[in-house]
């Protein structure tokens, strides 16, 4: 779902964490010739230097869960979570494949009116802010530490 986002402009709000100031972000392709990638770059359209590399949370975590409260929806101008684009920010490490996503944080993007913002998960979720992406490829179902229920 995320990839109809590609191209497109995303009001953030300055909801995203460390990142006030900025409200307006593109989502690019990381490569232009592989569109099933699970990867983009969400770059700041105010500050060029400041972008993020962003995954689909549910390729590498099939069992990924998160509840939107009625007030997530409502911030986000959703009936339900069927029109939520939900993407981790991705913390880059040599080799690539020792890489981290953000599942505690994820941001989420409302696909119709191209706005979104950063969720922050309650202290009791059973996800981190810095969970090994790849690892996740090689346990049954993904992460086995990161269930909850909707």
């Amino acid at each position: 779902m995320w990839q109809s986002l590609i191209g497109k402009t995303i009001n953030m709000n300055g909801s995203i964490l460390g990142f006030p100031e900025l409200n307006v972000f593109g989502i690019q392709p990381v490569d232009d010739s592989n569109d099933q990638s699970p990867f983009a770059y969400l770059q700041s359209q105010e500050q060029q230097e400041i972008g993020f590399l962003v995954v689909d949370p549910f390729t590498f975590f099939p069992h990924y869960e998160l509840e939107l409260s009625d007030r997530d929806k409502s911030e986000l101008e959703v009936a339900d979570s069927q029109e939520v684009a939900v993407l981790g920010i991705v913390s880059i490490a040599r080799p690539f494949e020792s890489s981290t996503v953000n599942l505690m944080a994820p941001l989420l993007i409302n696909v119709s009116k191209f706005t979104g913002r950063q969720l922050v998960l309650p202290p009791d979720t059973p996800y981190q802010t810095k969970t090994p992406i790849f690892a996740a490829k090689y346990e049954k179902g993904g992460n086995p530490d990161a269930h909850t229920n909707t």
